[in-house]
């Protein structure tokens, strides 16, 4: 069997799988015809072609859909603590304001800060330092500072939204100090 012959064989089974009719063109005369000389042109058998039978083409890769993320719960923190020499700075703070002496209560409280300056219940007890001294805009700073550092911590970020809120309200500024009222509120009761 010679090539040309074996390549209109191979080309005429790969038609007809394809479901086409028409032979493959491979520079050699067909031996057969789909029309008779007899019938005249548009007279001839229904020749049906791929365009009626869809045919995946291997091109185009199968993309699976894309699973939509399942929203993660923030992880629990264990809430801000003072360290033992921090405690006792609070308390010796917090005893000063008490009797009045807001300058004592301030070096008290910038000694514990410098021991723990990343710790937010540090720094929300020095904005109710500032709200005693009616600086109200850095009682506030003190507040968001806190916030900043208490990520994951509802508790402390609850206190932190308080003290905002307080020195907001102080300024007058009722609908935010509302806000962060709410803010507030809402990590208290989770």
């Amino acid at each position: 069997m010679g090539s040309n012959r074996l390549v209109a064989i191979v080309s005429a089974l790969l038609l007809a799988a394809a479901g086409c009719t028409t032979p493959f063109r491979t520079g050699m005369p067909s031996t057969s015809s789909t029309t008779s000389p007899a019938q005249k042109p548009g007279e001839g058998p229904v020749v049906t072609g791929p365009e009626e039978q869809p045919v995946p083409t291997p091109e185009a890769p199968i993309e699976a859909p894309v699973p939509t993320p399942i929203p993660r719960e923030r992880p629990k923190v264990p809430p801000a603590t003072l360290g033992t020499a921090s405690k006792a700075l609070v308390a010796q703070a917090q005893a000063q304001r008490k009797r009045g002496d807001l300058p004592g209560a301030t070096v008290s409280l910038e000694r514990a800060l410098r021991i723990e300056p990343n710790n937010p219940l540090l720094w929300i007890e020095m904005g109710r330092l500032r709200m005693d001294q009616t600086n109200f805009p850095q009682a506030e700073s003190m507040g968001r500072k806190a916030l900043s550092m208490s990520v994951a911590d509802d508790r402390t970020q609850a206190l932190a939204w308080q003290l905002i809120s307080d020195s907001l309200k102080a300024r007058g500024k009722d609908p935010q100090a509302q806000e962060a009222l709410e803010r507030s509120k809402a990590l208290t009761q989770r």
